[in-house]
């Protein structure tokens, strides 16, 4: 796979370069942190590269918090267009990176195919950014990935300082490195062995969880009393859900104004008493409690089972926005002592 490097000086060459064959969505400054967005034509300046992670995941430009996916009237529907917009998400967490190798074993299922989320992920090329400093609740390396992970991305970038290496993962990484080669020349290996130093001491700022054999631990404490004690705690706010890059339920409803109709996907939490709400008034998860053991059950244990992987990347949004400070490692650490 093809490999390159550009110094922070021609950094901006390459980001113009890019935009003008793609929609380039960056890193910028957000009153709340950093959040992914179209870069300005003042891209050089408006970017960043030193930053925790994104407040929000991008795995909403996939699979967006609403969209119309059907509209017409109350006799008959026809499905929105795809977009097909080619599009480089530069500076994702590789954390991010690999979520959305978890969320394409839902979406692009071929049982369940989804159209739209398939159009965003075959016309959009990841270019991620390893992490020199993790973030204080970051857990990536205790759930299979790391600082310089690159699972997910289809190129990956290290900042060496005042070099950013580029190394391509997949076919479209290379074609994107291919594309823009004359603006990164061949890396030396003074460059390798910074990039080296540099996952090393990345990796050597987490603290690994104790978490093996979690899923079958998991299996025996369904009526455990430790999901009543934490649903005591949690108030149903469903921020963990919404901020976090794997979780992917929905809901579909029907809007109609006059004779014209929508039909709306919109992003749903398991954290919410209506999620599981049944038309005879009937709930199976009636408490808190048993809504926090389906949110933790479900990555930890039932996606392992139904599709091999644990649906949890170890960003550490949930630990950071809980608003009463319920701590994800705290409890897995718990349930596997």
């Amino acid at each position: 796979m093809k490999r390159g490097k550009i110094s922070k000086a021609d950094f901006g060459k390459l980001l113009v370069a890019v935009s003008k064959t793609a929609t380039l969505l960056g890193p910028t400054p957000d009153r709340t942190g950093v959040k992914l967005a179209e870069l300005e034509p003042s891209m050089e300046t408006s970017i960043i590269l030193d930053y925790d992670n994104f407040g929000l995941p991008p795995k909403l430009w996939f699979f967006p918090r609403s969209e119309v996916i059907a509209t017409g009237d109350s006799s008959l529907l026809q499905a929105a267009p795809l977009a097909g917009t080619p599009t480089v998400l530069f500076g994702l967490r590789p954390c991010d990176a690999a979520a959305l190798e978890y969320l394409d074993k839902i979406f692009l299922d071929e049982a369940y195919l989804d159209p739209y989320y398939k159009d965003r992920r075959a016309n959009t090329t990841i270019v991620a950014l390893a992490c020199n400093e993790p973030g204080s609740a970051c857990f990536c390396t205790s759930v299979g990935g790391g600082p310089g992970a690159s699972t997910g991305s289809d190129a990956i970038v290290f900042d060496l300082g005042d070099v950013l290496l580029f190394e391509a993962v997949t076919d479209k990484g290379d074609a994107f490195l291919t594309q823009h080669e004359k603006l990164l020349p061949a890396p030396s290996t003074a460059d390798d062995a910074a990039k080296e130093k540099l996952i090393v001491g990345a990796e050597g700022k987490l603290t690994p969880l104790k978490i093996d054999g979690l899923a079958d631990k998991l299996s025996g404490l369904f009526d455990a009393p430790i999901w009543e004690a934490i649903g005591e705690r949690c108030v149903g706010c469903g921020t963990c859900t919404y901020l976090c890059p794997t979780c992917h339920c929905f809901g579909l409803y029907d809007e109609k104004a006059g004779a014209n109709v929508q039909r709306i996907r919109v992003q749903d939490a398991c954290m919410f008493p209506q999620f599981t709400l049944e038309a005879s008034g009937h709930n199976p998860r009636g408490t808190q409690g048993a809504r926090v053991r389906q949110r933790v059950m479900h990555k930890f244990s039932y996606t392992v089972k139904n599709v091999g992987e644990t649906f949890c990347v170890g960003c550490g949004r949930c630990v950071n926005r809980c608003p009463v400070n319920i701590d994800i490692r705290e409890i897995l650490e718990e349930v596997t002592a």
